[in-house]
């Protein structure tokens, strides 16, 4: 069964005539025939009386009927929906953000966004880099904003913006405002969770330096941003966090910052895509944003 056998079937229908309906959809008559013919024997029964004035559908052709045009009609809404649908921006776009980019970067995007579309609704949750690209990878989210470089096949990565790490404490503890790195390993830390960019970094820019992470004191182990400013501010250890995300604590004096004598802790913020799919209209107007706001350059 094709469309154009339903297409026929309708038309004999409705002009109960072979020759009118082919007239109607610019085929031939002989052509007509064998569409119906073929959808008759395709479907087993009769659908057609022919007589010497018209041609009337049997019970079971009314029956199908019904049906015949509910599938046009439902083809023609689908390729509606298709040409229109690189022109659709609305619905609901599933974004996923690890911590600094979540609380540093993903509310002003959004706020743009929504000035533009402000139909488009948003699940956002905030995941470590780690969970996120398993995530973009199993097409579970279209789009993630992560701490590190995703160096996968399956991944498409795109630098965002600059971001600098800092240790922070507590006031009470004295520490300096440049602190050097073998210093650091007599105090408790504070740290995210194995799979956080945050993290991860830390770690790397402790070997590329010579020292070894088992000398990290990891005393408190902690998943999410609160509880982990919770802990430092109440003196249990110092952390390693984005300075993004800790301006008003510090100018509060709630929290002191420092930095590593003659090491960088800098990093950068990456949006990244899954190679293998092809963004909606929503997921990719808010990528293209993206673009214009970080000036993104495509390969």
């Amino acid at each position: 069964m094709d469309f154009k056998q339903i297409d026929a079937f309708i038309n004999v229908a409705k002009f109960k005539s072979f020759s009118k309906a082919a007239n109607s959809i610019f085929l031939s008559q002989p052509a007509i025939s064998s569409h119906i013919a073929t959808l008759e024997k395709e479907l087993k029964v009769q659908l057609f009386d022919r007589t010497s004035k018209e041609v009337v559908l049997t019970p079971a052709g009314e029956s199908f009927l019904k049906f015949a045009i509910e599938i046009l009609n439902t083809r023609d809404k689908a390729i509606h929906t298709l040409v229109n649908f690189n022109e659709t921006i609305s619905g609901k776009l599933k974004l996923a953000a690890s911590t600094t980019p979540c609380n540093a970067i993903v509310p002003s995007l959004i706020k743009k966004f929504h000035d533009i579309y402000p139909d488009v609704t948003f699940d956002v949750v905030e995941l470590n880099s780690a969970q996120i690209i398993k995530n973009i990878i199993r097409f579970d989210y279209e789009i993630g904003l992560v701490g590190e470089q995703v160096n996968d096949e399956k991944i498409k990565s795109y630098k965002l913006a600059k971001d600098e790490l800092v240790i922070i404490s507590h006031p009470s503890l004295n520490i300096p405002d440049i602190i050097d790195i073998a210093s650091l390993f007599k105090y408790n830390f504070v740290l995210r969770e194995k799979g956080s960019a945050t993290r991860k970094t830390f770690e790397d820019i402790l070997q590329q330096n010579g020292y070894n992470i088992s000398n990290i004191n990891s005393y408190f182990e902690v998943n999410n941003l609160d509880t982990l400013v919770q802990f430092v501010k109440k003196g249990l250890g110092i952390s390693v966090v984005s300075n993004q995300v800790f301006r008003d604590y510090i100018s509060l004096g709630l929290i002191r910052e420092s930095k590593l004598n003659n090491i960088s802790l800098n990093r950068s913020i990456y949006l990244i895509l899954s190679s293998k799919r092809t963004l909606t209209p929503t997921a990719k107007a808010f990528f293209n944003l993206c673009k214009k706001t970080f000036n993104i350059k495509e390969d």
